[in-house]
């Protein structure tokens, strides 16, 4: 290895000052907390004016033309069908959030368990109210479930799928129609902070909501 030495001092204290200053004014600014309440999630889940076109669910087309054949010609000829947008639960993770209105709650689950535990309640009849609200009447969410890196990877992909199923049963059964609900667990694959820590760990047990508007039939 080669090292360079220079007989001139040169103080570079103020450099390095700076280069940390930097880092912790980018780096150290703590996320936004996520909403808690119907009007903050309301807001949050409202489609901006670029998200991508509605989803579906598996084993329904979509009642705007796509997968339907055209006629054309004095014959009338059908085109080949344009293409169909892929069902909402067949897409890897990071292609559904993409552009996507989403919100992220800390539902607090039993351990090793998909029961919800009773200090979550108030938070999931939060998300109860802003779905029944005009602006998210019609709105179709992906809830997706994400655990820690805690137990074998194989266990929470299961474990992941039970409690964003638990989390989609208490909307539904608070009167939010099945049809607009798609229950998906992503395991432990996408955390979002450490898991090394404990507040880490905390974070990245979450369910999202994903706003992925289409036509939808139930969840499969």
């Amino acid at each position: 290895m080669t090292t360079f030495q220079s007989n001139n001092h040169v103080p570079y204290g103020w450099l390095a000052g700076l280069i940390i200053g930097l880092a912790g004014s980018t780096v150290g600014a703590a996320p936004p907390p996520p909403p808690e309440t119907a009007a903050e999630i309301e807001r949050a889940l409202s489609a901006p004016g670029n998200a991508q076109p509605g989803l579906r669910l598996r084993g329904r087309p979509s009642p705007d033309g796509f997968g339907v054949g055209k006629l054309r010609g004095p014959a009338g000829i059908v085109d080949d069908p344009t293409t169909t947008p892929p069902p909402a639960d067949t897409l890897d993770y990071p292609t559904l959030v993409r552009d996507r209105p989403k919100v992220a709650a800390l539902i607090h689950f039993d351990l090793n368990s998909a029961r919800i535990r009773g200090d979550a309640y108030k938070l999931l009849n939060e998300y109860v109210s802003a779905l029944k609200s005009p602006a998210l009447a019609d709105a179709v969410l992906v809830i997706a479930g994400h655990t820690d890196s805690i137990g074998p990877d194989e266990r929470n992909l299961v474990l992941s799928q039970e409690r964003a199923r638990a989390v989609r049963d208490y909307l539904v059964e608070r009167g939010i129609a099945p049809s607009r609900l798609i229950a998906k667990g992503y395991g432990e694959g996408y955390p979002v902070a450490s898991n090394a820590t404990t507040a880490g760990r905390e974070l990245n047990r979450r369910s999202e909501f994903i706003r992925v508007d289409g036509s939808a039939t139930g969840n499969r």
